[in-house]
């Protein structure tokens, strides 16, 4: 007979693998407006490319002046990158 804990088991590692769907591949390009949640989720490397920050911009039109862009560049963005690449990190 099963146990309960088993079939809880089986659940969650199906839940947590997924239903073997083909994943997007990480050097796909994306394409369309990004919104800042979003990118907020994005890894390191492809976060502060030149594409992602113009899809960025796209998604939130507060960024695309001059002084709402300065004004995330100083926050939200160095914020970030401090987070994403730590002094002393090799």
């Amino acid at each position: 007979m099963i146990s309960l804990a088993r079939v809880s088991m089986f659940a969650l590692v199906l839940a947590l693998a997924g239903c073997g769907g083909a994943k997007p591949d990480a050097t796909t390009a994306q394409v369309g407006p990004l919104t800042v949640a979003e990118w907020r989720l994005l890894p390191s490397e492809r976060k502060y490319t030149a594409e992602t920050i113009e899809r960025l911009k796209e998604g939130d039109p507060t960024l695309a002046t001059p002084e709402g862009w300065d004004a995330f560049s100083k926050t939200t963005l160095m914020e970030s990158r401090k987070k994403d690449f730590p002094k002393g990190r090799k």
